[in-house]
C-alpha cells in the first residue's frame, strides 16, 4: 500500500504545491501517542528537514491530559525511532507557565524567533479534519500568511481517546494502534 499523500501549502497560499520546509511543528495532546502519530511523522519527513513534536501543556478546550512530563517522555521514545530529524519539544511548558492557553500562532512565532529561521520555512502540521476549521484558529489569517502548512490525511483510523477508553474498560487495544516504546506505560489509563 502506498503512503497517504500530504498536502503542503506555502505561506500565504491557498492551493497546495510541492514544498520543502526546514521545520515542521506537529502539536497535539499525544495522550497517548499511537501508530497514527508515527505514520504522520514518517510522511512529514518527506517534505521537511526536521520535525518537532510538541505535546500540549494546556489544552485549548480545557481537556484533562496525562502528566506533561510523561507525555514528553513518550514522545521522546517515539521520536527516537526516526533518528535526529525528529525531536520532542517541551516549549509549551514555558509558554503556558502563566496559565494561558498556547495557540499554534504563538508557538510557531516563538520557534521562528528561537531558530532564527524565516517564518515561511516553518510549517504547522495538522490533520485534514482541522483544515476545514483552520479559519477558527487563533490569529488564523496571520498564521496562514506567515507560516507554511502540512496537512496529513488519516492513514489509519486510530484516536488516543479510543485507546484510553479501551484500556479503561479493560479491553485489548489492537496491536496495530500501539507503539511498543510506550505500551508498558498504558496501565495509567486503567480504571480512569
Amino acid at each position: 500500500m502506498l503512503p497517504s499523500p500530504l498536502q503542503c501549502f506555502a505561506a500565504g497560499h491557498d492551493q497546495p504545491t510541492p514544498q520543502h520546509f526546514a521545520l515542521a511543528i506537529y502539536g497535539g495532546a499525544f495522550d497517548p501517542p499511537h501508530a497514527g502519530h508515527a505514520s504522520v511523522i514518517r510522511r512529514v519527513l518527506d517534505s521537511c528537514e526536521q520535525v518537532l513534536v510538541v505535546p500540549s501543556y494546556r489544552h485549548a478546550d480545557g481537556k484533562r491530559m496525562a502528566d506533561f512530563d510523561l507525555r514528553c517522555a513518550w514522545v521522546e521514545r517515539l521520536a527516537a525511532r526516526f533518528g535526529e530529524r525528529v525531536r520532542c519539544c517541551n516549549l509549551e511548558r514555558e509558554l503556558g507557565a502563566d496559565g494561558r492557553v498556547i495557540y499554534s500562532y504563538n508557538l510557531l512565532s516563538r520557534l521562528a524567533e528561537q531558530t532564527a529561521l524565516p517564518a515561511e520555512r516553518l510549517a504547522l502540521v495538522i490533520g485534514e479534519d482541522n483544515l476545514t476549521r483552520l479559519a477558527t484558529f487563533h490569529r488564523a489569517a496571520e498564521l496562514r500568511e506567515q507560516f507554511g502548512l502540512v496537512v496529513a490525511d488519516e492513514e489509519m483510523t486510530v484516536h488516543s481517546s479510543a485507546i484510553r477508553a479501551m484500556i479503561a474498560a479493560g479491553q485489548a487495544v489492537p496491536e496495530a494502534w500501539q507503539l511498543p516504546e510506550i505500551q508498558a506505560d498504558m496501565t495509567i489509563y486503567q480504571g480512569v
